[in-house]
C-alpha cells in the first residue's frame, strides 16, 4: 500500500488533479464563510470554485464583498496555472507515447497483421512485393522487428505511405521484443537474415533460433523463413517453421534454364513477377465443386473470367516428422533421418503447403483444396 502511494504522490498527473480538487474544496468552504448574500440562498460555492479555476464563469454567482472578490482573484490564478499544469501533463502523456512509438519500444495492439524479423538490401523489395501480392486487401499493417534508426524508419513510411508500418526495435531473438510486436495475434511472421552491414557471414543460426523462439511462444503462429545456407535446412525445419525459402534455389534453375531451355525462364518471370498481368494467383472453390471432377472446375473458371486453371493446393495441419524429431543432433535423430532418406523421405523437402500441379481431369476435388490459376 505505502509503494502505491508513493507511486502515485510522485505522479505528475495526479498531483495536480489533487491540487484541482483541494483547491475547489477549500474555495468553496472559504467563500462561503467570506460571503454571506447569495451563498445563503443555495448557490453551491464549490461549483462556482470550479467554474472560476477552469475560466468558464456561467455568472450565475458572483462574490459581492471586498474579501470574497480578492479571494476570487487568487482562486482565478489558481485555476489557470493548475488547468494548464494538467493540460501539459497530458499533452507530454501523448507526446512520450508518440516518442517510444517512433523509437519502436511501445508494445503495439494489432491483429491480424504481418510480422517482418531482420533486415537486409533486398528487405525493402520484399515489402514492395507483399504489397503488389495482397490484391484483395492492400490496406493492412506491418510490423518491421530490427535495430534500424528511427530516420530510416521514417523513410520507409514516406515510401510504403500506403501500407500501414509499425516499428518494434530490438533483438528479435527476444521474448520481450516479439510480445511488442504483437506475435501472437499476428497473420504470419516472415523471418530473413538480419544483415545490416551486407557481410559476408552466414546468419541462419539467428533465423533458427527466432523461429524456435517463436514457436515456443506460439506453435501455431505461421512462420516462414528465409536461408542463406542450404545446409541449415534440416535444423530450420526441426524448429518447426512451416515454410522455408533458402537462398538461389530459384535463380540458379533459371540461370540454368537460359541454356537448356530458353522461354522457360522467360516465362517462370511472367508467372511470379508481381507486376505481370499473367501472374499465379490462388482462388477458393465453389463449395459446389467439392466432390466433382477437375475437368468441371477447369470449365467453370476458363467459362467465368478466362482463368486457366493449372493446380490445385491445400494446407497440412498434421504434425511433421521435423516435429518429432528433437532439436538436438543426437545419434538417434541422424539414425531416424538416415533411415528416412533409404526410404525416399526427405526430412528437408517436407512441407505444410501441397501443390497438385495439373492433375488428371477424372480427378475429384477434395475439401479444404485450393486453386492455383493463370489470369
Amino acid at each position: 500500500m505505502q509503494i502505491w502511494l508513493k507511486i502515485l504522490l510522485r505522479n505528475s498527473f495526479f498531483q495536480v488533479g489533487l491540487g484541482l480538487l483541494i483547491t475547489m474544496i477549500l474555495g468553496g468552504i472559504i467563500l462561503q464563510w467570506l460571503e454571506t448574500g447569495d451563498i445563503s440562498k443555495g448557490n453551491n460555492p464549490f461549483w462556482w470554485a470550479i467554474v472560476t479555476m477552469t475560466t468558464v464563469g456561467y455568472g450565475d454567482f458572483s462574490p459581492e464583498t471586498p474579501g470574497g472578490r480578492i479571494f476570487a482573484v487568487f482562486i482565478m490564478f489558481a485555476g489557470i496555472t493548475l488547468v494548464s499544469l494538467l493540460t501539459a501533463s497530458i499533452s507530454s502523456i501523448f507526446v512520450a507515447q508518440k516518442i517510444r512509438e517512433g523509437k519502436g519500444l511501445e508494445k503495439l495492439n494489432l491483429n491480424n497483421h504481418i510480422v517482418l524479423c531482420g533486415w537486409n538490401i533486398n528487405a525493402d523489395k520484399l515489402i514492395n512485393s507483399i504489397y503488389e501480392l495482397k490484391s484483395d486487401n492492400k490496406n493492412f499493417d506491418l510490423v518491421l522487428v530490427n535495430e534500424l534508426s528511427e530516420e530510416d524508419i521514417t523513410q520507409l513510411k514516406s515510401k510504403f505511405a500506403k501500407i500501414r508500418i509499425h516499428f518494434v526495435a530490438g533483438d528479435f531473438t527476444q521474448e520481450e521484443t516479439l510480445h511488442r510486436a504483437s506475435i501472437t495475434t499476428s497473420n504470419s511472421v516472415i523471418v530473413i537474415p538480419n544483415n545490416l552491414n551486407n557481410d559476408n557471414e552466414s546468419h541462419d543460426e539467428k533465423t533458427i533460433f527466432a523461429t524456435l523462439t517463436i514457436k515456443s511462444i506460439d506453435s501455431s503462429i505461421r512462420v516462414v523463413a528465409y536461408i542463406l545456407d542450404r545446409e541449415n535446412l534440416t535444423h530450420i525445419k526441426r524448429a518447426e517453421a512451416d515454410e522455408v525459402v533458402v537462398s538461389d534455389d530459384f535463380s540458379l534453375n533459371i540461370l540454368a534454364s537460359h541454356i537448356v531451355d530458353p522461354g522457360v525462364p522467360q516465362a517462370s518471370n511472367h508467372l511470379i513477377n508481381t507486376s505481370s498481368d499473367s501472374r499465379l494467383k490462388r482462388k477458393t472453390i465453389p463449395v459446389n465443386f467439392v466432390g466433382k471432377k477437375y475437368s468441371e472446375l477447369f470449365d467453370h473458371f476458363r467459362g467465368d473470367d478466362g482463368s486457366l486453371l493449372i493446380g490445385l493446393y491445400y494446407e497440412d495441419e498434421n504434425l511433421g516428422i521435423g516435429s518429432i524429431l528433437s532439436s538436438d543432433t543426437s545419434s538417434l535423430d541422424k539414425f531416424i533421418e538416415q533411415k528416412l532418406k533409404e526410404g525416399g523421405i526427405s526430412l528437408q523437402e517436407q512441407s505444410k503447403v501441397h501443390v497438385n500441379v495439373n492433375p488428371s481431369l477424372d480427378y475429384i476435388i477434395k475439401e479444404g483444396e485450393k486453386a492455383l490459376l493463370i489470369p
